[in-house]
């Protein structure tokens, strides 16, 4: 009988953070991070990726000494999460993932399977139907027929682990986090792994959201496409090194500076056009703020080219400032926390 198991021993978790009754998790493409205790910022992350290789006694072995987390399925082992990085360049691999363009991957048929150890790994059992509120993306190209099913797959799961399960929207996420000072109106914008999501909230309330398809994974495959190297190879250089407000150095990086470009100026289009075509928008007669967040934003330099951006040629309303959210990998799921413990209470 082929046996089916998941190893997350090795992964802490903190069984006391579910006790205040509110958890918040961020679902992303490249990351799921939680968040939780008291004030919502003792955080725990795993990468949203994973790699596969034949099961063997022996391999198993030496996955269990070496303290990895790893899913088996029949005749196949998963390592899974920021193991499978490690183990992704023992073996020249570049890591699977379970979602792509913010939603479940349908090309990958490990993908459920993998995301709930994934989460499995952070989360701990919710106890007499606590709240978590877990983000999802806006609609937009690439994310609409998806959507619904990857919430509801996504709502189901979370539910089996004890919890009152509740989507909020990424962007609005970064809203909770980073604007209470502004009574939760701005700007707030996610630029993760596999998509930017935006929300234009009022009072708390989104009152436009939307997503484009183009974030980080757009950058390091198309760059890898040009320059001939290893998707894996040009994220290193990008998470580690790149600094916007430098000249590039050689073709990676000059490579990754045009793709940047090529994001924030289609990001601050689509945000342009988005505002000047919608009839929801209440009139706003203040300068609000734009707060930035995700790995994608993390780079030196970022934050000045999407203030140049957005502030050239004109915009339908007045910025007061354009800011970085005080943990850019962090910020939706803190959101999603703020979210949970507003209803709690």
């Amino acid at each position: 009988m082929e046996e089916n198991k998941t190893m997350t021993s090795t992964v802490e978790k903190d069984h006391d953070i579910a006790e205040i009754g509110a958890v918040g998790l961020d679902v992303g493409t490249s990351r799921v991070v939680m968040a939780g205790g008291p004030s919502g910022h003792k955080a725990f992350s795993q990468l949203n990726a994973f790699v596969g290789v034949p099961y063997s006694k022996m391999t198993e072995a030496i996955l269990q000494q070496n303290k990895m987390v790893y899913h088996r399925n029949g005749k196949e082992l998963f390592v899974f999460g920021n193991d499978s990085e490690r183990f992704a360049s023992f073996f020249n691999a570049v890591p699977r993932r379970p979602m792509q363009h913010g939603v479940l991957n349908p090309q990958e048929p490990m993908g459920q399977q993998i995301i709930q150890a994934i989460i499995e790994s952070i989360v701990p059992r919710g106890r007499k139907n606590e709240l978590l509120c877990f983000s999802a993306p806006g609609k937009g190209e690439g994310a609409d027929t998806n959507l619904v099913y990857h919430e509801a797959v996504l709502r189901s799961f979370l539910q089996t682990l004890g919890y009152e399960a509740k989507a909020v929207n990424e962007g609005l996420a970064v809203v909770f986090a980073e604007l209470q000072n502004e009574n939760f109106t701005g700007i707030g914008i996610s630029c993760g792994g596999g998509m930017c999501n935006v929300c234009v909230a009022f009072l708390s309330v989104p009152m436009l959201t939307f997503s484009l398809p183009m974030a980080g994974d757009y950058i390091d495959s198309s760059v890898a496409g040009v320059v001939d190297e290893p998707v894996t190879r040009v994220r290193l250089i990008k998470e580690e090194s790149l600094d916007l407000s430098r000249q590039p150095k050689d073709k990676v990086t000059s490579a990754l500076h045009i793709y940047y470009e090529e994001v924030i100026n289609s990001l601050v289009s689509k945000l342009r056009e988005e505002f000047e075509s919608s009839r929801q928008l209440p009139k706003i007669d203040r300068a609000v703020p734009v707060v930035l967040s995700g790995g994608t934003a993390k780079p030196r330099g970022f934050l000045h080219k999407f203030e140049t951006a957005i502030k050239s040629g004109g915009f339908p309303v007045q910025i007061s400032d354009v800011r970085i959210a005080s943990d850019p990998l962090t910020a939706t799921a803190r959101g999603c926390y703020i979210a949970a413990m507003s209803e709690v209470r």
